[in-house]
């Protein structure tokens, strides 16, 4: 999510006015999020008629849901956030859904967060959200409790932003001069500690993060797609192992 409607650098979801704004920034390039959405959601390789169950984490005003449901319209979606104005935008945006929408109040930072959500969902999928936690050890934790939530063969999508690799990375992406090295040789960045210009801590990482998903259950882990610090990470979950 850009950062830039904020000056402080830091989102707001419980300001009706920070919301408002972000959403109307967000809806104004549509054709850019509609298409990675829509491509995201072209990966998963369910029957189109399909009476599937689908979650949406960190669902926002509903622009995954609504790619889900219209690509499987017999599909039914629950779409996941922790903000009640965000929530509202979704109940609004998937209205003429109806019943194939429901929608979950819940906090991905607190472990209890999937406890009243139902399941098991044939697909989860996240976009732009999951990163907003900034510890890598509660998003490596979160990737066990979505697992959790997924049939045997359910899919994972999650598209979102990745820290940079190494300053240099970094400073290139976001299209400022390269930093200068130390006397020692090494290459200082707000990207290693979460600082203005970086999401959280460089342990969570495109690397770590897949092979926190696999260690999930997650199998064919891949990064299918990324350009500068947004990626689309997918995972396949796996059969649970018989004792």
């Amino acid at each position: 999510m850009d950062q830039s409607a904020n000056p402080t650098g830091r989102h707001d979801w419980h300001s009706p006015n920070y919301v408002e704004q972000w959403v109307a920034g967000d809806l104004a390039r549509p054709d850019q999020r509609t298409s990675m959405l829509r491509a995201a959601v072209e990966l998963l390789p369910f029957d189109r008629t399909a009476a599937l169950v689908m979650l949406d984490i960190g669902a926002g005003y509903g622009a995954f849901s609504a790619q889900l449901l219209e690509t499987f319209p017999n599909a039914r979606v629950v779409a996941q956030d922790f903000s009640e104005i965000m929530v509202a935008h979704a109940r609004a945006r998937l209205d003429p859904a109806g019943e194939r929408t429901a929608f979950a109040l819940s906090d991905l930072s607190a472990p209890g967060w999937a406890d009243d959500l139902g399941g098991p969902f044939d697909a989860a999928v996240s976009s732009i959200a999951i990163h907003n936690l900034a510890e890598p050890a509660r998003i490596r934790a979160l990737y066990g409790e979505i697992a959790a939530l997924l049939r045997p063969g359910g899919w994972f999508l999650n598209l979102d932003l990745i820290p940079a690799p190494t300053a240099l990375a970094g400073a290139y992406n976001r299209g400022t001069e390269a930093p200068e090295p130390s006397a020692a040789g090494h290459v200082h960045s707000a990207d290693h500690h979460g600082g203005p210009h970086g999401a959280h801590d460089q342990t969570a990482g495109l690397e770590n993060q897949l092979r926190w998903l696999g260690e999930a259950g997650f199998a064919d882990v891949d990064c299918v797609w990324k350009k500068e610090r947004l990626a689309l990470l997918v995972g396949i979950r796996t059969a649970p192992t018989i004792a």
